[in-house]
């Protein structure tokens, strides 16, 4: 089975258009010994920005008695994440996202860099 299979990025919207994967997907992808609760807490406590994660509370079905938390992060985040696990999937996944993030996701460009002045309205 593929990354894209086993980590479908799916758009996720609240106020602005963003995609975003399941960190639970994620985790057993990198095949992480932390526990996933562990790992969760570590990743988002480090990134306190706007919209870098949403979390959808699923009704508890069958024998469960609690609702199950589902976090949904953002590429950013899930390619962190993926840097942070240090092995060959962690780099095959950082890379996929990547990719899915398209050209200057991750880049910062600052207007002096621009070959062209901005336009008066």
């Amino acid at each position: 089975m593929d990354i894209e299979t086993k980590i479908p990025v799916l758009s996720i919207s609240i106020s602005s258009e963003t995609s975003r994967v399941n960190a639970l997907e994620l985790h057993e992808y990198l095949q992480c010994e932390v526990p996933f609760k562990e790992w969760i807490k570590d990743l988002i406590g480090g990134f306190k920005g706007f919209h870098e994660y949403i979390v959808i509370k699923e009704p508890a079905i069958g024998r469960r008695d609690d609702p199950t938390l589902v976090y949904y992060i953002n590429l950013r985040l899930a390619r962190t994440a993926s840097l942070k696990a240090g092995s060959t999937l962690g780099n095959k996944a950082s890379d996929y996202f990547k990719d899915k993030s398209g050209p200057g996701f991750f880049s910062i460009i600052k207007d002096e860099d621009l070959d062209h002045k901005p336009v008066d309205s």
